[in-house]
């Protein structure tokens, strides 16, 4: 009975603040944190932006579209929304069953990205910004309705926070008349915070041992570097096409971790611990066509190298509570689909529509509230933009919604944000 209940809490707590962590930075979002991109004008445009981005956006979507700035500006941008994940299965506990009933989770999350973008003569320019591609908490509390193990599980209350920064610097030059080239640097921030209680009763039930009540925190961040490349193609003053490739980065998440058992069961647990994070590489192509004198249409096609993406956890002194994950992931690259369309109604005001549509990464292994519901995702986006002298001020949406199957097990995920944008030529 007694090593029984070790393997089981061992166990337990090792996918819930193993996997639950480590998924963090890169779960709740479909295809991990490949967010919607930067600037609410060009997301509104459903990101399908590479080829034609000519402002201080350009840090993240293509930097070879600075050599198109029309002259200085800066740049703000913020938004905020919801989303309600669903999976028919709650919350899976490898080698446990399902011990939970809980089908649906909600969660907020605010974005946020500024910049500058200077011509430095005819032919270049250079940019510098910051962009978060997730800053998001959630939470997982429910009573167990099916007691796994030899120890009776009566509830859990989860709770997490992921923040995800990138800064950026960027440089482009004309190499000819038609063709701009680009070079930066993307220095990545990841931390996240999480917060386990688990209850437990005695089972059989025993008045001398009423159970255990743990509590599991994590509290981890780490540095990254990638390189971003960029190249422009002007065919004709109509119609141009773009480039853009990411590298990646692998870097450690470092932090402490504390298990305290309330009843004395076990004994208090401290250590130090370690994710390597695969921060994935993108690469995508993109057009832009002037359709008509008020009328531009673009589109895009990327792919985020998903592959080898890993969720082991270390502790520098493992024990019972605090017990070493395996990688349990089989992830596979994900391919994004943008498209869309600008409007001039008038010489200071533009509307604007996209439409983008992405595949999932995560393997159907891996999903259930424990990572992600990460499945096939449909989003429309519009805004509207309006020039008041030197300042450009946008307004948008976004909704996305996206569902899967997996044997009987239903999965869904749907969110919303509103978004807005200032930039102003200095």
């Amino acid at each position: 009975m007694a090593a029984r209940s070790l393997e089981f809490r061992g166990r337990f707590c090792a996918v819930l603040c193993a996997v639950l962590c480590a998924a963090a930075p890169a779960g709740l979002f479909a295809s991990g944190y490949e967010f919607d991109g930067v600037g609410a004008r060009n997301v509104a445009r459903g990101g399908a932006v590479i080829a034609d981005a000519a402002d201080w956006t350009a840090i993240y979507w293509n930097p070879a579209n600075l050599t198109a700035l029309a002259g200085r500006e800066s740049g703000l941008e913020l938004r905020a929304g919801g989303m309600t994940a669903k999976d028919s299965n709650s919350l899976n506990v490898p080698g446990l069953g399902n011990p939970f009933d809980k089908t649906t989770k909600s969660s907020g999350f605010l974005f946020g990205a500024a910049g500058v973008a200077v011509p430095t003569g005819r032919d270049s320019a250079l940019a510098a910004g910051f962009y978060t591609p997730l800053m998001q908490g959630s939470k997982f509390k429910d009573d167990a309705v099916n007691p796994p193990g030899s120890l009776f599980l009566k509830r859990l209350n989860y709770r997490s926070y992921t923040l995800l920064g990138v800064g950026n610097i960027s440089y482009a030059e004309k190499l000819t008349e038609t063709v701009s080239a680009a070079l930066g640097l993307d220095l990545i921030y990841g931390r996240f915070n999480s917060r386990a209680i688990t209850d437990y009763a005695a089972l059989p039930p025993n008045p001398a041992n009423p159970g255990d009540v743990e509590k599991v925190k994590l509290d981890g961040s780490g540095y990254g570097l990638e390189g971003v490349f960029g190249v422009k193609y002007a065919y004709r003053p109509d119609l141009s096409f773009g480039a853009v490739f990411r590298t990646g980065s692998k870097f450690l998440i470092k932090g402490d971790a504390r298990a305290v058992s309330y009843t004395g069961l076990f004994p208090d647990e401290e250590a130090d611990f370690h994710i390597l994070l695969k921060h994935p590489a993108t690469s995508g192509a993109g057009a832009a066509w002037q359709a008509g004198k008020d009328l531009k249409l673009s589109c895009d096609f990327t792919q985020t190298w998903w592959r080898g993406f890993s969720n082991e956890i270390t502790y520098s002194r493992p024990g019972v509570m605090l017990v070493n994950a395996p990688d349990s992931f089989d992830w596979k690259n994900s391919y994004k689909f943008r498209a869309g369309a600008l409007w001039s109604y008038g010489e200071k005001t533009d509307l604007l529509f996209g439409y983008a549509f992405d595949t999932p990464a995560i393997d159907k292994g891996s999903i259930d509230f424990a990572t992600a519901v990460d499945v096939p995702m449909h989003r429309f986006s519009a805004a509207v933009s309006r020039k008041f002298g030197a300042l450009q001020a946008t307004l948008g949406a976004l909704a996305g919604y996206g569902t899967r199957k997996e044997d009987t097990v239903k999965y869904g995920l749907g969110g919303w944000y509103v978004m807005s944008e200032a930039r102003y030529n200095f």
